[in-house]
């Protein structure tokens, strides 16, 4: 992804004075900043997103280095996530983006060290101390997704992973459908049709975020819009990273 990409994709990386809603106390620290730091050290930009077309509005922009190891079917991301107008603090986490379905995942916190200012300056030293603790802890992020591989999920199983999957996008799951249910758990390419609980996680995780199925609970039928909202997204992606680990 270009400069030009990143800058039609999420403008207010670029935005370099806070919302003026902000009071003086708030320290302003320009995305672009921290990107370009980010690419001195190594690092390309994947992939960028931002909510709205405003200038200070959430934004995240995902990076890759070379240096680290594919874990499994997917490659280990930063994950830059910041704000000018006060609702999200500079964020630096960690992500997979898996290869086979291009799609992202965000790995919780406590599997990964990450980065969490409130809008402070970050250094270089800081950048390379991240590369470093990426690399240092892959292995942790790749233990859980070999276990996740490794174990072989009964449809009862899938059954009761997808239930419990769906609480996290929706509050009140009761009465839907054992149809939609399927069409959740259903793959949607050959390379996820083998029944581990990573397939399994997969298939849910991109069904849950990119929506396109028919959602039928009681009387009602509608077909599920995709997740736009970022804290949304990283919400969802969290908690079914969390529920995967509970079924090891």
């Amino acid at each position: 992804m270009t400069i030009q990409d990143l800058q039609n994709s999420a403008p207010a990386v670029f935005t370099t004075e806070k919302s003026p809603k902000l009071s003086d106390r708030y320290m302003m620290v320009p995305t672009i900043d921290v990107v370009s730091k980010f690419m001195d050290a190594g690092w390309e930009i994947s992939n960028a997103n931002q909510v709205g077309q405003g200038p200070y509005g959430r934004h995240s922009v995902r990076m890759r280095n070379s240096v680290l190891p594919k874990v499994g079917d997917s490659l280990v991301e930063a994950i830059i996530t910041n704000s000018h107008n006060g609702t999200t603090k500079l964020e630096v986490g960690a992500g997979l983006f898996r290869l086979v379905c291009s799609n992202g995942l965000v790995v919780p916190q406590q599997e990964l060290v990450s980065l969490n200012q409130r809008h402070m300056n970050i250094s270089m030293d800081e950048v390379s101390q991240i590369t470093e603790t990426f690399i240092k802890s892959t292995p942790i992020i790749e233990r859980s997704v070999q276990k996740m591989m490794d174990k072989k999920m009964t449809m009862d199983e899938k059954i009761d992973f997808t239930t419990k999957a769906l609480t996290v996008r929706w509050k009140n799951t009761e009465d839907i459908s054992t149809m939609t249910l399927e069409t959740i758990i259903n793959p949607l390419r050959q390379d996820d049709f083998d029944p581990t609980l990573w397939n399994t996680f997969n298939v849910v995780q991109e069904k849950l975020i990119r929506g396109g199925f028919v959602k039928q609970q009681g009387r009602k039928e509608r077909t599920v819009k995709p997740i736009t909202s970022l804290a949304m997204d990283t919400m969802i992606n969290k908690k079914l990273w969390e529920l995967a680990e509970t079924f090891i």
